[in-house]
């Protein structure tokens, strides 16, 4: 009996192709650790492979993927799904009806609930359809998109991976997400009192800068606690993809408290959940003079990565919805 065939996968999505961290790229490693053999198209830096009408961006759309230039490449490729992984990326109706002959199409939307006014629109032409968010799904499902499953963030291996501290980056307290006027009072409030790193866009301190693939390891792992804001650009509570991987690398994490996150971990014995600024403050003061404890609840949230929260173990449900795996 010969040796089964991998699960074949037309990946098509737009990232820089020096990008070592991301969702994107997180979920294509995902890919590869379930041993599928993954046909990778980049539509990073260039137009000749989408078709933009209304000039969208940040995951909102249509943004449609010229199949024309593409369709000798998956042709040949024999994909048994195709994934159209974020940025609003879709084909039109005629080309979604070509591909889905061959094979399923998978659209992949990485930003709700903010982007669901424009993916709603075209969101039942895939074969099916996931959502990071379970406010969004309710929508979806409200609206007659029978085809869509929620799928949340997860990670890959790498961020399992034993790293040691560098001095550069060593802190207790480390923020990590973009500035916005919401999140400015507290970030200072805990750069005062914590001697705070706040990393991502936006933030009024000559000292605070975005942190990428390398660097992003570096500083995360090189803090001891770290702290995420839920909140998206729409104002939404979320839980975003900085929930599993500061979690995954063994970082204490503090979030907001919402009931959403309890369906993927266990506030204060996985992660630490805050109700406000006070609170946050006096949580951190006592994880910062209980070591073991933090330890521990660290520790736990990491292993509940391992277990449930890997791209891999995503995927891997969703080929099996799609029945491409048993």
């Amino acid at each position: 009996m010969g040796e089964k065939r991998p699960l074949r996968v037309t990946f098509i999505a737009g990232y820089r192709p020096a990008e070592t961290t991301g969702i994107v790229r997180s979920m294509l490693l995902g890919l590869h650790e379930m041993s599928c053999a993954v046909q990778e198209i980049n539509l990073w830096g260039t137009r000749k492979y989408t078709y933009n009408p209304d000039r969208r961006t940040g995951g909102f759309g249509p943004v449609y993927v010229r199949l024309e230039r593409i369709k000798r490449r998956v042709r040949g490729f024999e994909p048994d799904a195709v994934l159209l992984c974020g940025g609003g990326l879709t084909f039109t109706h005629e080309d979604m009806a070509h591909v889905r002959k061959r094979c399923p199409v998978v659209g992949v939307t990485l930003s709700d609930p903010d982007v669901f006014p424009t993916v709603s629109e075209y969101a039942g032409l895939f074969t099916h359809h996931t959502t990071n968010s379970t406010q969004a799904l309710e929508w979806y499902l409200r609206r007659g998109t029978a085809n869509t499953s929620l799928m949340p963030f997860g990670v890959d291996s790498r961020f399992f991976v034993p790293q040691e501290a560098d001095e550069g980056y060593r802190t207790d307290v480390a923020v990590v997400g973009h500035g916005r006027p919401d999140r400015l009072k507290l970030a200072g409030r805990l750069r005062r009192e914590f001697g705070a790193r706040v990393y991502g866009r936006n933030w009024p301190w000559a000292d605070s800068h975005p942190i990428q693939g390398k660097d992003w390891f570096r500083a995360v792992r090189s803090a001891r606690f770290v702290v995420n804001f839920p909140r998206t650009v729409a104002g939404y509570a979320n839980v975003k993809v900085g929930v599993f991987e500061a979690a995954a690398t063994g970082r204490l994490l503090f979030t907001e408290r919402f009931e959403e996150m309890e369906s993927y971990f266990r506030y204060d014995e996985e992660i630490v959940g805050y109700s406000g600024a006070d609170d946050l403050v006096s949580r951190l003061r006592h994880f910062l003079d209980h070591p073991a404890e933090a330890e521990l609840v660290a520790r736990a949230g990491q292993l509940r990565c391992a277990r449930d929260h890997m791209w891999s173990k995503r995927l891997a449900d969703l080929f099996s919805r799609l029945r491409l795996i048993p």
